[in-house]
């Protein structure tokens, strides 16, 4: 889609791929500690639920979902304030390639802590096991929103479609993931607060 719009836009064909590959290389860090997080924490949660200890379930739940909003905030801000240089660690270009750089980053990657969350409750939910919430909640983003998103806006807004399908998928599958996290959540005794 990049490359089809890139080459209907000023940025043509190159820019845009050669872009994307940076922001896959920079999120996959970010991913990558969020993940950690979220799947170091599946055998505290488990084995809590396991015991009937709720309480700690919930508590563990709460400061992994803190802990990664903080680091989602952290990357957020270097996304937002840094485009340019993380651009530059992958190579030099011109100023059109990093006017797209800086658009990318800014644009896509705007809400990426509600992709957090996303990630949080996948994990959170086979440890719990509700394996069914945790397929929903893991394939919400990728399958589910993004990838028809990244098909429809295009044809409506041209490259900046693609650019705008990011955000809207993380937020809603932010959403959705804590919306289903409340609703089992609120599903256990009150003792379990």
């Amino acid at each position: 889609m990049l490359v089809y719009y890139g080459g209907l836009s000023i940025y043509g064909r190159d820019i845009p791929l050669a872009v994307s590959g940076i922001i896959s290389k920079v999120s996959v860090l970010f991913n990558s500690i969020i993940l950690g997080i979220s799947q170091s924490c599946q055998p505290i949660i488990g084995f809590n639920f396991g015991a009937g200890n709720l309480g700690r379930v919930k508590k563990t739940y709460k400061l992994a979902v803190l802990t990664i909003a903080v680091i989602s905030t952290i990357a957020f801000l270097c996304y937002q304030l840094f485009p340019r240089q993380l651009t530059s660690m992958f190579g030099s270009g011109d100023e059109l390639y990093f006017e797209f750089a800086t658009r990318y980053f800014r644009i896509f990657l705007s809400l990426v802590i509600m992709a957090g969350f996303q990630v949080a409750a996948s994990n959170f939910f086979p440890s719990i096991g509700k394996g069914k919430l945790g397929v929903i909640t893991s394939i919400s983003r990728q399958t589910l929103i993004l990838l028809p998103l990244v098909v429809i806006l295009p044809l409506i807004f041209g490259i900046d479609g693609v650019l705008y399908a990011g955000p809207i998928a993380d937020g809603s599958a932010g959403i959705l993931a804590t919306v289903l996290v409340i609703r089992e959540m609120k599903k256990w005794p009150n003792q379990a607060i």
